[in-house]
């Protein structure tokens, strides 16, 4: 059975000779791995529909639950991503957020239109510190596992001095905190709320710093590294930025 479906490519492995494994993110398919026989050869048509960060409307052979690439017709190539370290490793963030914390074929127009805008972002010169924290703010609570950061979880009180307890996913006060919490800055604590459900295209408009932003970016890091396992490229980037 032939499938069509626009997708996102998240990255690709070789295989064999001349074949590539092609991880996709799909508007009706949700996460699917995608077998491009011969991609790698010189003369090959399709060997963009491999690239990271490829866009496109992929004609795919669908046999039980395995993908085979028969054609692809790109509509964006995402290219200016490549182009700055730091755009390339917000990208890398959002792309990897995909690859390990969404269920293969598990559509989630949700997230596919998030991760869109996202990366549309970035290629119009959105600052890219702040699009990574846009979108993974949206992309935890997306998927159920969002970062509370108003106020205290125990007693409810908002208060200058706020921890993060990363086993209840958000904020505790000083008097409900528990030895492991950790403290987080008020300046942190207010770029994260600003940011969190404000449009990419407003995010322009914003004047945080950038340590203020890596900062944001590590407390993140944190929630997600304990809540699953760590994103390598949110690491790079805080240490590029």
């Amino acid at each position: 059975m032939d499938v069509t479906t626009k997708a996102l490519v998240l990255r690709a492995t070789d295989y064999k000779e001349n074949d590539k494994f092609v991880l996709l993110y799909s508007l009706e398919y949700g996460k699917i791995t995608v077998h491009a026989k011969g991609i790698r050869k010189a003369n090959a048509k399709l060997k963009f529909a491999a690239d990271q960060f490829c866009f496109g409307q992929y004609e795919l052979a669908k046999v039980d639950d395995r993908f085979t690439l028969k054609t692809c017709d790109q509509l964006e190539s995402f290219y200016s991503l490549r182009e700055d370290v730091v755009v390339y490793y917000s990208a890398c963030t959002i792309a990897e957020c995909l690859a390990n914390y969404t269920e293969e074929g598990q559509s989630e127009p949700n997230v596919f239109v998030e991760t869109l805008k996202a990366l549309q972002a970035l290629t119009n010169g959105i600052e890219p510190l702040s699009v990574a924290l846009r979108f993974l703010l949206a992309f935890m609570e997306m998927q159920g596992f969002k970062l509370q950061l108003n106020g205290c979880l125990e007693c409810g009180k908002s208060s200058k001095k706020l921890y993060l307890d990363l086993q209840r996913g958000g904020m505790l006060c000083e008097t409900c905190r528990n030895p492991d919490s950790s403290p987080v800055s008020p300046r942190v604590l207010a770029a994260c709320q600003m940011l969190d459900g404000m449009p990419y295209d407003k995010l322009q408009n914003l004047n945080f710093t950038v340590e203020m932003l890596k900062d944001a970016l590590e407390l993140c890091y944190k929630y997600v590294s304990h809540s699953f396992f760590p994103l390598k490229s949110l690491s790079e980037l805080v240490k590029l930025a």
